[in-house]
């Protein structure tokens, strides 16, 4: 198993010889302007350019889209990903909008799990906001609020894989760790926030959250640096992983930087 950083919560996981490239946000820096209600008002996103060439980024198998919004899968993830590769996406309505943009093989993630070269992915849910203010706020942003996390699973690989997705912590992500105990656990750790409405996706205390809740596995903090909205930044968690003496079970990696287990 392999989990490289690519840039916010953008990723190459390569599991059970399998590359998918997850939540393809491939614009150029600094293309998005601030964000309405960001406590960075304004820095513009994404903050950093990518780490790697586009021709590199975009050679794998699959596309794991876990929702659209723009900082997951962008126009240019819509202009530059090959209409023939297969993507597995939430749900059907996030299915009809890449159908309708030319996409020719869009596959439904499932509870259940669905299979892709001997992979078993399976959906898992997420709380994209703070509860009573979920709806009020992407109604505003003319947004969907959903969005799903993916447990990867193969007999070739001895642990258990879970993206988190775009999330706070909740009952949710609890039921999770408890149904499939993965070993490698990735957050969106960002602490993403809204002027009014709070927090979108983990702070450091989610983060600890589920650290506590898995003590057997290793976590890695993605979607980090890189939107306008961020409060939690990657020089804080390393702050953290050696103030708590987490080296070994909270990685913080870089753009471009690969963990492998």
């Amino acid at each position: 198993m392999k989990f490289q950083e690519i840039r916010s919560a953008t990723a190459i996981v390569t599991f059970g010889g399998v590359r998918f490239l997850v939540d393809p946000w491939l614009g150029d820096k600094g293309t998005i302007p601030p964000i309405p209600g960001s406590p960075n008002p304004d820095l513009r996103c994404p903050v950093s350019d990518l780490p790697l060439p586009l021709n590199e980024i975009l050679d794998v198998d699959a596309v794991i889209a876990t929702h659209l919004h723009f900082d997951h899968f962008d126009a240019t993830a819509m202009e530059k990903i090959p209409k023939s590769m297969v993507i597995f996406v939430q749900d059907e309505i996030d299915g009809e909008t890449l159908l309708a943009k030319g996409f020719q093989d869009v596959r439904i993630l499932k509870y259940a799990g669905v299979e892709f070269k001997g992979v078993q992915l399976t959906k898992t849910d997420c709380l994209h906001g703070q509860p009573g203010n979920i709806g009020l706020l992407y109604e505003k942003m003319e947004l969907r609020s959903s969005a799903c996390g993916v447990v990867m699973r193969h007999p070739a690989e001895e642990k258990t894989l879970y993206l988190v997705g775009d999330t706070i912590w909740c009952d949710y992500v609890k039921a999770a760790l408890d149904s499939f105990k993965p070993d490698v656990i990735v957050v969106n750790a960002a602490a993403a926030t809204i002027r009014g409405f709070g927090r979108i996706i983990m702070d450091l205390e989610d983060v600890q959250a589920v650290l506590d809740h898995a003590p057997h596995a290793v976590v890695i903090a993605s979607h980090m640096d890189n939107v306008g909205h961020e409060t939690l930044w990657r020089r804080d968690l390393k702050h953290y992983v050696q103030q708590h003496h987490l080296e070994t079970r909270l990685l913080v990696p870089e753009d471009g930087e690969v963990c492998e287990f």
